[in-house]
């Protein structure tokens, strides 16, 4: 049942990622809400149910937004597979209540957009710096910064 609930959940964010983030894009860079949600999942699960769930809402992303069938799925299958690494189960409430939830959310974002960006922008013009410095870095700190919000919401909530 409670897969089921983060099954919904991811879908919503899902969705919002296709229609809101063009809203919030900054010089064609836009926070990835469904990374949070997925880094989140990773610390919370563990790291199968993580890759699971980036898989399979990424290959759901790649669907809903019109990209390479199976771009999202494979980089958000790899960040997911990475941040699980760090996956501990006797410190999962203080993983993400504080700091560490924004450094694994940077890790995943960073290996998100470099997987994700080398696919889709493979045989442009664009030189190597300027693509790591606007889509990895640039994206991957947007990112981080999107994701201050639900840890302080989070670090404010009881514990139980």
């Amino acid at each position: 049942m409670q897969y089921l609930s983060y099954a919904g959940i991811g879908f919503l964010i899902v969705i919002v990622q296709v229609l809101v983030s063009r809203f919030l894009s900054i010089a064609g860079v836009s926070p990835d809400f469904l990374m949070i949600f997925l880094v989140w999942l990773t610390i919370r699960e563990g790291q199968f149910v993580g890759e699971t769930a980036g898989f399979l809402l990424g290959l759901t992303l790649d669907v809903t937004s019109s990209s390479i069938l199976g771009a999202h799925a494979l980089a958000k299958t790899a960040a997911c597979f990475s941040v699980g690494y760090f996956f501990d189960r006797e410190r999962v409430e203080q993983n993400l209540r504080n700091w560490p939830f924004l450094l694994l959310t940077l890790l995943g974002a960073v290996i998100n957009n470099f997987l994700y960006y080398f696919l889709v922008t493979r045989g442009s013009e664009m030189s190597f710096s300027e693509f790591a410095f606007r889509y990895g870095a640039v994206g991957a700190l947007y990112t981080v910064f999107i994701a201050i919000f639900p840890l302080l919401y989070w670090s404010r909530k009881r514990a139980y």
